[in-house]
């Protein structure tokens, strides 16, 4: 490939998504990635990836031959991480300024939580990542960020390590700390104002934004 692609989009097999953000996401990929039978759901509407990676362990014998022509990186079965932990590796190697993650949650909890935390495993300062479900977006947070233009929109704060000096302004709720412990979150918050702004001095936190009108 000539040019490093700008935005890598990775379909997993996951259960938590809708037609028409899979759909969105990828034609507006430069580079999609199927992470096992994410193949399936990318064969559902009609899109091809780039390159398909995983064990392939649930990838339909009969569908895998139509693919021939398209790049697979072929794993182990036996191994205690999801294949859209490759995707993400692959899409780093690439030095993107975008990673977007679809059909990577639902009903397995652990490969959920997973991704999750591999948002920060591989998480660099200079790339975008997130996590986009039916109806959310999940994404880090590590320092100084503002949202805007999202009033009325509900979202919810985890930290997963130790908080130092946090701050929220354009929150309905705030933290009755300001350092917080792994055990402290944000449940079902609202932004009330056209900025939401958070600041932290350290640690890591993950945000569910949710889609606009859900309750």
């Amino acid at each position: 490939m000539e040019n490093s692609p700008q935005k890598i989009v990775i379909v997993g097999n996951g259960d938590d998504w809708k037609e028409e953000k899979i759909i969105y996401f990828c034609r507006e990929a430069d580079y999609l990635i199927a992470a096992d039978n994410g193949l399936a759901l990318l064969h559902q509407f009609k899109l091809t990836p780039h390159l398909i990676i995983g064990d392939l362990d649930s990838v339909s014998s009969t569908l895998l031959p139509q693919y021939s022509n398209i790049p697979v990186e072929r794993y182990p079965g036996k191994k205690d991480f999801p294949d859209s932990e490759l995707g993400i590796q692959k899409a780093i190697s690439m030095n993107p300024q975008e990673i977007t993650l679809l059909a990577v949650t639902g009903n397995y909890f652990d490969h959920s939580y997973a991704v999750i935390v591999n948002l920060f495993r591989y998480y660099q300062e200079n790339i975008k990542i997130k996590i986009i479900t039916s109806n959310s977006v999940i994404f880090p947070i590590t320092r100084k960020i503002s949202l805007t233009h999202l009033k009325g929109r509900r979202f919810s704060l985890f930290p997963l390590s130790p908080v130092k000096n946090i701050s929220m302004t354009g929150a309905q709720y705030q933290f009755p700390r300001k350092n917080l412990k792994v055990t402290d979150y944000s449940l079902s918050n609202v932004i009330v104002q056209e900025k939401l702004e958070i600041n932290l001095e350290r640690g890591m936190l993950f945000c569910v934004l949710f889609d606009e009108g859900f309750r």
